[in-house]
């Protein structure tokens, strides 16, 4: 079950943090995402530390992602505290494809599969929630985490334009 907080009435504001986004370069970051991984990050470090751990695979693909293009509509920005599904992709250079591993995976891991058994329960197990206790525990200190990073990734920005500038 997904959980989402949402800020609305700042549609000025996106659109002028999206213009200091483009004046970063392609590369770069905004603000915006840059506040938003500090907000995210804070709740991975949470739910890595209430899952149970038996080899730590669980633990340490807890991860905090960029929302993906599809679930972006009109410039909007996101990012979500998942559980890795996979972990690396083979590269797309010779060797992997004379041996035709390109777009394969490295591992899969197994465990990760189970962690939405974890966090709902089946039939047979009882759940034992790790990312909704992190996000509950965290969402009153949201919004005030949230302007806090915003101001620290605008500030960073300012000065990073500024230093390529010369000013």
């Amino acid at each position: 079950m997904a959980e989402t907080v949402k800020v609305e009435g700042l549609d000025e504001l996106r659109i002028r943090l999206h213009a200091l986004a483009d004046e970063l370069g392609p590369k770069a970051n905004g603000p915006l995402l840059t506040a938003l991984r500090r907000m995210g990050t804070v709740i991975q470090k949470d739910a890595q530390s209430r899952v149970a751990v038996k080899t730590g695979t669980l633990r340490d693909n807890i991860i905090t992602a960029r929302l993906p293009k599809r679930a972006r509509k009109n410039g909007e920005e996101g990012v979500q505290v998942t559980v890795r599904a996979n972990a690396k992709k083979y590269k797309d250079n010779a060797r992997n494809r004379r041996l035709g591993r390109v777009g394969g995976d490295y591992k899969a891991y197994g465990p990760l599969f189970y962690a939405r058994f974890l966090e709902f329960g089946t039939s047979h197990q009882p759940a034992t929630p790790f990312l909704t206790p992190a996000f509950e525990a965290n969402k009153a200190m949201l919004p005030e985490m949230f302007r806090s990073a915003l101001s620290k990734s605008i500030d960073e920005a300012v000065k990073k334009i500024a230093k390529r500038k010369g000013l």
